[in-house]
C-alpha cells in the first residue's frame, strides 16, 4: 500500500511514494489534481491511499470545514480505480456538502 499525505497545497516533490514505478507515481499525481479539480474549492484533500493487492484500490480522504469525508475507486489497474473514484466522488461531494452545512449551524 502507498499512502500520499497532504497537507497544504500541492508540492509533487514532498509526496513520498515508494514502490512505484515512475510512470506510476506520474499518474498518481495527476489523480490527486484531478480529484482535487472535481472536488472544487474550498476541499482540503487529506490523504491517498493506493492498495495493489490484486484489485487495484484508490482511496481518498478529504475535508470540508468540519465534515470529513473518504471515498474509493476499484478497479482491475490504475486507471480503472481513478475512473471508479472519479464517478464515486461526485455522489459523495454532495453529501460532504449537506454534512458540512449541517455541522456549520447546528
Amino acid at each position: 500500500m502507498v499512502v500520499i499525505d497532504r497537507v497544504e497545497g500541492y508540492d509533487r516533490d514532498d509526496m513520498q511514494m515508494p514502490d512505484v514505478s515512475d510512470a506510476d507515481e506520474g499518474y498518481l499525481c495527476r489523480v490527486v489534481e484531478d480529484c482535487e479539480e472535481l472536488l472544487g474549492d474550498g476541499i482540503e484533500l487529506r490523504q491517498i491511499e493506493v492498495n495493489t493487492n490484486g484489485e487495484v484500490v484508490l482511496r481518498l480522504s478529504y475535508r470540508l470545514g468540519p465534515a470529513d469525508q473518504t471515498t474509493e475507486g476499484r478497479g482491475e489497474s490504475i486507471i480503472a480505480a481513478h475512473a471508479a473514484l472519479r464517478r464515486q466522488l461526485v455522489i459523495d461531494r454532495i453529501g460532504l456538502g449537506v454534512r458540512a452545512l449541517y455541522r456549520q449551524y447546528r
